[in-house]
């Protein structure tokens, strides 16, 4: 099958299972809606209890919309990443780098305790410098190590200690009996969680995501494709490596920073989808890999929601964390990648 056909064919298979798990993701909760609840929003704007219409658009659409968003974001943060690294392990989560702006988000709200100023944008600036500067640190340890195998290990280190320390400012201001703590919430943000968020944080993480995803994917596509053969050819068809090079790491770091200021980090969502676009689509180029990337990120994210609501799997009222099912899918694959490469000795 040619390489347009297949593009086409994964693009309308997506689309569909994206518009049934979104529908689905409407209904499914602690609360059940019926379809007739849904088609009697569509055609009169109100399913008839007022209830049931707080629950569909304050939160199932809010948070349905939040998994698409940050799963197109993430998933595309990761291919960037892959193709600074040349490493499919290059992943936001493995290497750190999400730990990073976690941990930037986590000092706005600890400092925001005792200054008592709020700024959603001071909040996705710490997330974005926190990420940045992490991801400069992996950059130097790719340098310096050149190996994938040792690479992923120091990421992991990295996300670790990182991890420490926002559970240490978290623990303090518990300690300190803080009145209206909001930092206590992050133990489960921490794990990932659409959990209270607003319309507004939606539209905010759209406007911030959305145009730099568009604007990447045109400008930048047959330059990764070009750099994924090598330095000197990629310098021989006219590509300014460094510029390259340097868009690739403000962009990776915020997009990255854009969805977890809300979200916090969300694990794997990098690393699965560039590698099932790929295999799907069997190449590599990324005016095909991008688009279908961003689909599995959105079907994915939206999938492990769903999963994660109460009374989906569980009978329970709690909630589980979005760590669960991506860790579950995730790890394998990671895994198996490592094992890989160190075969091949890299």
């Amino acid at each position: 099958m040619a390489i347009k056909k297949r593009f086409i064919l994964t693009v309308f298979l997506l689309l569909v299972l994206l518009f049934i798990l979104f529908y689905y993701s409407l209904i499914l909760g602690s609360i059940k809606l019926s379809h007739n609840d849904i088609i009697n929003f569509i055609l009169n704007k109100t399913t008839g209890n007022k209830i049931k219409d707080i629950i569909l658009i304050k939160l199932r659409l809010v948070r349905s919309l939040s998994a698409i968003i940050a799963g197109v974001a993430i998933s595309v943060a990761g291919v960037y990443m892959q193709s600074y690294f040349r490493n499919p392990l290059a992943d936001p989560y493995l290497t750190g780098i999400a730990s990073g702006a976690a941990l930037g988000v986590v000092i706005y709200g600890f400092t925001n305790l005792f200054l008592n100023y709020s700024s959603i944008w001071i909040q996705i600036g710490m997330a974005y410098l926190f990420s940045l500067i992490t991801m400069l640190i992996v950059i130097k340890l790719a340098e310096i190590t050149k190996q994938v195998s040792t690479l992923l290990i120091c990421g992991i280190m990295i996300g670790a200690i990182l991890s420490g320390f926002i559970d240490i400012l978290v623990y303090t201001a518990d300690i300190l009996n803080v009145e209206n703590n909001k930092l206590q919430g992050f133990l489960l943000w921490g794990m990932g969680s659409f959990n209270n968020l607003t319309m507004k944080e939606v539209k905010i993480m759209t406007f911030l995501t959305l145009p730099i995803l568009l604007l990447s994917y045109i400008f930048l596509s047959k330059k990764l494709d070009a750099y994924l053969l090598g330095e000197m050819y990629a310098m021989s068809v006219g590509v300014d490596i460094k510029r390259l090079k340097r868009y690739l790491i403000l962009l990776s770091s915020f997009l990255i920073a854009s969805i977890i200021s809300f979200t916090g980090p969300i694990a794997f969502i990098g690393l699965i989808c560039p590698l099932l676009a790929r295999m799907f689509l069997k190449t590599s180029k990324h005016l095909y890999v991008i688009p279908i990337t961003a689909l599995f990120g959105a079907v994915l994210l939206l999938l492990s929601d769903i999963l994660v609501r109460p009374h989906v799997i569980i009978k329970t009222s709690i909630q589980l964390p979005l760590l669960a099912p991506l860790s579950i899918i995730g790890s394998p694959i990671a895994v198996i990648l490592y094992l890989k490469y160190r075969r091949l000795g890299l």
